[in-house]
């Protein structure tokens, strides 16, 4: 029987980090923009979960009237706007009075640490500390199982019907094939990334890194000759290795989700006016008044989108491990956190970097260590962040 190794875990941690990516990207704004470090952001990813959750699934709350419940996605966007203009009203409320007094870091990091403890108290108080789920359709989960045979490896896609596991289908790959799909998929981004770093000058800014469009050039050759190249399927019987990977609509979803949030964020820093503002401001928030830029239209706008992000990030959390509950986003925190040092504080393509690196860590060296090892996940994610600082202080991306 096929069973699920390191391949899986693989799979696995790229959805976790894509979730913790999402996270990420909102702290990075504030701290990087607004100068905060703020530890409510945790919370603000359990408020933005509930809030769908009200709009989704009522009947799971007691103090929530069971008026309409409108399905995921649409719920999805209508609670994610209701959390900004929750952001909005706690930057009006709260962080835009200290700013005003001239607070030092020491008293907006505990100030932000007040509001966490205050949305976490409110959470409990109004719906409970009980596991509650998102009214979702069931999706289809399929198993791709993979086997290394003497002739090259086979693939067999499956999925379990009535308790017992149905072929879909089957195609193998042999040795020759295997190697000119990585050497051309290589090739071809390497020539992708040098193509768009080609044209780069010294006040350049590239709204798509070089090294993005190189991973793409890479994903996409790989994808298009694995199809072409597929032949009929081999024998198994022999097969020096073999292993399961778990794969589903969902998982998918999720990553779409977060790479078209880095690029919204990435195209608001440097294709708007409000963007220019909000680097100009990171940049040197003195200079940036003198010259012309409203700051605290600019600090309400990161807060606002920071409370977005961390709803979307609260939303996809509960949707995939199909269990909200109060401290959810608190457990996220330390690992956003770890994220956002280990990719670079001041690039949305650091913070969704460190993200994916953070999850993979996390899921991985969970599969790797013993059983009795698992509750120190997160440590895992520190363990990353100190080896990562220690050799790239910046942080492994690093620009703006």
């Amino acid at each position: 029987m096929v069973s699920a190794g390191l391949v899986d875990a693989l799979a696995q941690g790229l959805v976790t980090g894509g979730i913790i990516a999402a996270g990420a990207l909102g702290l990075s704004l504030v701290y990087s923009i607004a100068g905060v470090p703020n530890f409510a952001h945790g919370d603000m990813i359990t408020v933005g979960a509930y809030l769908v959750l009200a709009l989704n699934n009522p009947a799971e709350l007691a103090l929530v009237p069971n008026l309409v419940a409108l399905p995921f996605a649409a719920a999805a966007v209508v609670g994610i706007a209701a959390a900004g203009v929750f952001g909005s009203a706690y930057e009006f409320a709260v962080f835009r009075r200290f700013r005003g007094k001239d607070a030092d870091l020491i008293t907006m990091v505990i100030v932000s640490l007040g509001l966490a403890l205050i949305l976490r108290n409110l959470v409990l108080f109004l719906v409970g500390s009980k596991n509650v789920t998102y009214d979702t359709p069931s999706g289809v989960n399929l198993n791709v199982d993979l086997y290394l045979t003497g002739n090259g490896l086979a693939v067999e896609l499956t999925r379990r019907v009535r308790g017992s596991i149905q072929t879909l289908d089957a195609w193998g790959y042999g040795w020759p094939a295997l190697v000119a799909i990585v050497a051309l998929a290589f090739a071809a981004g390497y020539a992708v990334y040098r193509w768009r770093r080609g044209d780069a000058g010294f006040d350049e800014v590239h709204f798509v890194d070089p090294r993005i469009w190189g991973v793409a050039g890479f994903a996409l050759v790989a994808a298009a000759l694995a199809f072409a190249l597929r032949g009929g399927a081999f024998g198994v019987a022999d097969a020096a290795y073999s292993t399961r990977v778990g794969v589903s609509r969902k998982y998918g979803l999720i990553l779409a989700v977060m790479l078209a949030t880095m690029f919204c964020i990435n195209y608001v820093l440097k294709r708007t006016k409000t963007g220019r503002a909000m680097r100009a401001t990171a940049d040197d928030q003195s200079l940036a008044r003198i010259r012309g830029v409203n700051i605290d239209r600019v600090q309400l706008v990161v807060w606002v989108l920071a409370a977005v992000l961390a709803a979307v990030a609260g939303a996809l959390l509960g949707w995939y491990s199909s269990s909200l509950n109060p401290n959810m986003g608190f457990s996220l925190l330390l690992p956003v956190f770890a994220a956002v040092i280990v990719g670079g504080i001041d690039s949305p393509y650091g913070a969704a970097l460190g993200g994916l690196l953070i999850g993979i860590s996390m899921d991985v060296g969970v599969f790797l260590l013993p059983t009795e090892f698992a509750t120190y996940r997160t440590a895992i994610a520190f363990v990353i962040l100190v080896v990562v600082l220690l050799v790239k202080p910046e942080g492994l991306w690093g620009d703006a």
